[in-house]
């Protein structure tokens, strides 16, 4: 097949495992996860220039790298909600929510690529962000070079506070995590101010009742982001999603679904993809665990589901529509490059299958060494939170129920609402590294306009580095 090589393929599950471990890191510590695209891009360059490798071979690995890190992120923020709400979820069930999540998510790029890609041709900024990477390529390895020394600065420092313990996690409300700064770097000046001011208003009002509102804010937030996304793309339906739909109803009766309500979610599964694909096509950003919250919600009018099914079906929502939203972004770098987009199929399936058994490992051993009472401390997991409050054992209070409808009109208005409720919800010191990160970018944009994307490199290691750590460590040593 054109543009479909071994090494490109090999590539893509080695650097898969890495970028799932990082990002399950990122996302149960931090409650975000930026998109791995571009550091998965510079990954496969490392590897495959120096191998000879095309621009396509690049592409076709960088696209099945980056897929692990939406299967970890889809299970990071939906899964621990049965442990917040005092229920257990075995492995088994676990990796069968992943396995199917990650069936319909690349089964679905087939139609949402025609669609959004090539009809609509919608902006996909990530895969722009990371053509240009590509295309521009590595002169003199300087990319790879800050990426690498970012990841191992941030590797050694993560050994020493973590390992070591010569270095605090928290110094004065000031949490000493490099991944926080390179994410508030990554996302940019407005939303990281956002972040802040949330944190400000709940270092004031810290009460129960305003952590309530600002998980509102973040269910209201991306709630309204999905809505506007969608309305700027007209969804149509195609004869694959029809499959797929099929193929999601049978999974969904043997997850243990009676029929009527495996019909509604296969439907508003392949339903919530589309959107996904607009919303992530429009804006860059793909509220993975808010698609959750639909289906589960919507299903449940028809049909109480037990709390475990529910929490399987969120992370099917949660990793498809995640997954489906990565290989758009790569599709974009495809069709800008020319490459054969069968040959990312291919990849986004290897590195999505990989995804799928490391970040289902990972998400257990966690669990098993930790306990459920780790998850909502030590592991904050925001969206999790917010998908518990819409399960059988959760109850929505009138503080969440102000913030939802707080944050919709608020985001309708163009004002960055999940962001705020982020900062609400999160202790003060995760946002205040998150908020120098954004202090660094307003400073190196008006000083060192040129030298961003470099500096953007620089913080994309950040991740990288202590995400790996972290997952290491925290496996061997207690907290």
């Amino acid at each position: 097949m054109k543009h479909l090589r071994a090494s490109s393929l090999v590539v893509a599950a080695v650097g898969s495992v890495l970028v799932t471990m990082s990002s399950m890191y990122v996302a149960l510590r931090m409650g975000a996860l930026p998109w791995p695209t571009v550091f998965a891009a510079l990954f496969a360059m490392f590897i495959l220039k120096p191998l000879r490798g095309s621009l396509h071979d690049i592409n076709v690995a960088h696209t099945g790298v980056s897929a692990g890190g939406l299967v970890a992120g889809g299970l990071a923020f939906t899964i621990p909600a049965a442990w917040l709400v005092g229920k257990d979820i075995s492995f088994t069930k676990i990796l069968i929510s992943a396995s199917i999540g990650a069936l319909i998510g690349v089964w679905m790029t087939v139609s949402t690529r025609k669609k959004y890609v090539e009809e609509l041709n919608l902006p996909f900024p990530m895969g722009i962000a990371a053509y240009d990477t590509i295309k521009a390529g590595d002169e003199g390895g300087k990319k790879a070079k800050i990426l690498f020394t970012s990841m191992a600065v941030s590797a050694l420092f993560t050994y020493l506070r973590d390992g070591l313990r010569v270095i605090p996690v928290v110094y004065k409300n000031f949490g000493m995590f490099p991944m926080a700064v390179g994410i508030g770097f990554l996302i940019g000046v407005i939303p990281t101010m956002s972040w802040l001011s949330g944190g400000i208003i709940q270092l004031i009002f810290n009460t129960p009742w305003m952590r309530d509102f600002g998980l509102g804010m973040m269910i209201g937030g991306g709630l309204a982001m999905a809505i506007l996304g969608s309305s700027k793309g007209k969804i149509t339906l195609q004869r694959t999603d029809l499959i797929v739909g099929v193929v999601g109803f049978a999974s969904f009766l043997a997850m243990g679904m009676s029929f009527i309500p495996s019909i509604v979610a296969a439907a508003f599964a392949v339903l919530v993809v589309h959107m996904a694909g607009v919303v992530d096509g429009t804006t860059g950003i793909d509220p993975m665990e808010v698609f959750a919250i639909i289906v589960i919600s919507i299903v449940g009018l028809i049909y109480k589901l037990d709390i475990t099914t529910a929490v399987m079906l969120s992370g099917v929502i949660a990793v498809s529509t995640g997954l489906a939203g990565d290989s758009l972004q790569d599709m974009k770098t495809g069709k800008l490059l020319g490459t054969n987009p069968r040959a990312q199929l291919i990849s986004e399936a290897i590195g999505a299958s990989v995804g799928v058994v490391t970040a289902t490992t990972l998400l257990y051993l966690i669990h098993s060494k930790y306990g459920s009472s780790a998850f909502g401390s030590y592991f904050p997991v925001p969206q999790a939170a917010a998908v518990s409050k819409f399960l059988g054992g959760g109850a929505l209070t009138k503080a969440t129920i102000w913030g939802i409808v707080t944050a919709f009109i608020l985001q309708i208005l163009k004002l960055p609402a999940l962001t705020f409720g982020i900062g609400l919800y999160l202790p003060l010191f995760i946002t205040l590294p998150v908020a120098l990160g954004g202090a660094l970018r307003l400073l190196v944009d008006k000083t060192r306009p040129r030298n961003v994307e470099a500096w953007s490199v620089a913080a994309s290691g950040l991740l990288g580095g202590e995400g790996l750590v972290g997952i290491i460590i925290g496996l061997v040593k207690p907290l």
